[in-house]
């Protein structure tokens, strides 16, 4: 199954395929309530209207109305809980139905004072109470959230959990230029009729390379991918991560451990900038195992960068 290229995901999307390849296995329910578990926790956010609070306050007045029967949820200044039926004998008799039912603390009986730190227990408790067995009408919103690519990296790390592979980050669109660029070529090319056909000359269409290059990049610099991992890993693996056929993904990978290797050399002191810049391609193809004018070019240009901007 080929991986998404998004940068978010819906909760109902990523419990579908996560639960296809996620060892040992996981259903889609017991997922479900790993992300509603972190939602109410703060572990991540979405982009909509519907905070912890929001959907507090509305869960509060489903109670209150009598809509919502399987939770209880108390204040201070709240008399409408049951304190049981005094006995005979100086015991109290409850009502069975509404012990088992998980209360809640909230900080008043009027929701517009809340607050997100006064409502930390609360929010607490709910993380713990089973979505589906307390409050399954919400099951919807839930599944309809949506998680970003970075946030859910940092989840899965903070809970011990292996990268699934059937999501990656979307790769960068190409430059505006570059686009231009092709419309004047396709436009000059079909008004010209060729003496003969053209060849096509093999290797990676150039966006397609440059463009594996840059997620391959990103990777490394948000600690999701270790150069020794990039190193090793198969070429199927390369082909499924980023997308491209196997020879766009081989030379990429050969482009980027070579621009690492050079990093390597000069933060070690076995390369000056100066001597980097003097090479010729052949010592560099030499050193570092191919053709590497381009990988030098990047190298120098972020060491530039970072220069100017310490100063």
């Amino acid at each position: 199954m080929l991986p998404i290229w998004k940068d978010k995901l819906s909760i109902e999307k990523i419990t579908d395929r996560w639960s296809q390849e996620i060892r040992p296995p996981t259903s889609r329910e017991e997922l479900l309530d790993f992300f509603k578990t972190a939602w109410w926790r703060g572990e991540w956010k979405t982009d909509s209207p519907l905070t912890h609070l929001a959907l507090l306050k509305s869960m509060y007045r489903s109670v209150r109305e009598r809509d919502l029967t399987t939770l209880v949820f108390v204040s201070k200044e709240d008399g409408t809980i049951s304190e049981g039926i005094e006995l005979a004998g100086g015991g109290l008799l409850f009502d069975v139905n509404e012990l088992e039912r998980p209360t809640i603390p909230v900080p008043s009986n009027d929701p517009e004072t809340w607050t997100d730190a006064s409502c930390a227990a609360a929010f607490e408790l709910l993380s713990q109470t089973p979505l589906r067995k307390y409050y399954p009408d919400r099951t919807i919103q839930f599944l309809m959230m949506e998680i970003d690519y970075r946030q859910f990296v940092q989840l899965v790390a903070a809970y011990g959990l292996d990268l699934p592979n059937f999501w990656r980050p979307s790769i960068p669109k190409p430059a505006e230029l570059q686009k231009q660029a092709d419309i004047s070529i396709s436009s000059k090319s079909s008004k010209e009729v060729p003496l003969r056909p053209e060849i096509r000359k093999r290797g990676p269409q150039p966006r397609k390379f440059e463009q594996t290059k840059e997620a391959m990049r990103r990777d490394i610099r948000k600690g999701l991918l270790a150069v020794t991992t990039l190193d090793a890993m198969p070429e199927k693996e390369l082909e499924q991560r980023y997308g491209v056929s196997r020879d766009t993904a081989r030379k990429s990978r050969a482009e980027i451990l070579s621009e690492e290797a050079m990093r390597r050399d000069i933060r070690e002191g076995r390369l000056t900038l100066a001597r980097l810049r003097e090479m010729r391609d052949e010592e560099l193809e030499a050193r570092y195992g191919v053709s590497c004018g381009k990988a030098r070019d990047v190298v120098l240009s972020e060491i530039v960068e970072e220069s100017n901007h310490d100063k």
